[in-house]
């Protein structure tokens, strides 16, 4: 990658692509056996939704930890602000919905 990937808008798409990868492999993994709106449905209904949600951000520390390694402070910012639109949501999943 180049410098010129270093902005913050970089780092907010794939802050926001990666957990979205993220909970897909985790139904992959877990809930094979299910298509994807039941497993929707079930994490919703038990109320495990956030749960796994903040399980899906996990890629988002791997990227940050990249972009500060390879000295790309803006990109890193990006993943930073994604994370925390991301924590956001989950405690909107959590104590409101």
């Amino acid at each position: 990658m180049s410098k010129r990937y270093n902005n913050i808008r970089v780092g907010l798409v794939l802050g926001i692509v990666a957990p979205i990868i993220g909970f897909f492999v985790v139904y992959l993994v877990g809930f094979r056996g299910m298509n994807f709106t039941e497993y929707f449905e079930m994490l919703s209904f038990r109320n495990k939704l956030s749960s796994i949600l903040s399980l899906s951000v996990i890629p988002n520390l791997l990227l940050f930890f990249i972009f500060i390694w390879l000295d790309y402070l803006y990109s890193a910012r990006g993943v930073l602000a994604s994370t925390m639109l991301f924590a956001l949501i989950v405690v909107v999943t959590k104590y409101i919905i």
